[in-house]
């Protein structure tokens, strides 16, 4: 990550300073998010005990993103990357899409 998207990734751990909180929320806060950053890039969709997923990992939509690195810069939740033209499902259409936009960019 880059300096200033490890602000904005911790920075939310500040609205514990301003909404009146326990600081077991706020260890609890930055350990979910330090581990949410490590589990999601295992590499795994999940964790599957007894044939069912139990525990979500990563996505195939981020590890788009590691092979991509101009798409997936969002989540699935927040529609980001639909709304600025950076969604790559890994279809061979949205290789052509990011092709075609890139080569735009080029020109410029």
């Amino acid at each position: 990550m880059h300096p200033v998207e490890h602000l904005l990734y911790f920075g939310t751990a500040l609205i514990h300073f301003v909404v009146p909180s326990s600081p077991v929320h706020l260890i609890c806060h930055l350990m979910f998010y330090g581990l949410y950053a490590v589990t999601t890039h295992t590499g795994f969709e999940g964790l599957r005990l007894a044939g069912r997923k139990r525990i979500d990992l990563g996505t195939f939509h981020h590890q788009i993103h590691h092979r991509y690195f101009e798409v997936n810069c969002g989540t699935l939740v927040v529609p980001w990357d639909k709304w600025f033209g950076t969604f790559h499902d890994g279809t061979e259409a949205a290789k052509a899409r990011m092709k075609t936009r890139l080569a735009a960019r080029r020109r410029v």
